[in-house]
């Protein structure tokens, strides 16, 4: 029912917009993978994920590891990389931490910012995607 009603406000908020074909299509696929997630009464659907969960989680948590020192060892490295450059600022007096050409790092936690928002775009876009087709 929630799933009939998300996607009866996607069509009305789309309709709204000139591009209605790709705001509505855009929006609806979203509730279309949210279709596979099933609901019953015993919960033997999230029963049956959380024993699958339990039982490999050595693999999960060395997967989860090994991503989080990729992207810990992938940022220093572009930070080592681009910490020298010279940077032309803009036109704007007083733009905070902003250039022409790319991002100021100041210090290594903003290098890493970049990647973590890279990370999370992936996961939030690919993942619904690979796990449809």
């Amino acid at each position: 029912m929630i799933l009939v009603l998300a996607s009866i406000g996607t069509l009305v908020v789309g309709s709204t917009q000139e591009q209605f074909p790709q705001a509505v299509l855009s929006g609806l696929r979203f509730f279309q993978i949210l279709r596979m997630v099933r609901m019953d009464r015993k919960g033997g659907t999230w029963k049956l994920l959380g024993s699958v969960v339990w039982a490999h989680r050595q693999e999960l948590v060395t997967t989860l590891y090994i991503g989080l020192l990729g992207l810990v060892f992938s940022s220093y490295f572009v930070y080592l990389a681009e910490k020298d450059e010279p940077r032309r600022e803009t036109d704007r007096p007083g733009a905070f931490n902003t250039t022409l050409y790319k991002p100021k790092f100041n210090n290594f936690a903003d290098a890493i910012w970049w990647g973590v928002n890279l990370i999370r775009q992936s996961c939030l876009f690919l993942a619904p995607y690979f796990s449809v087709y």
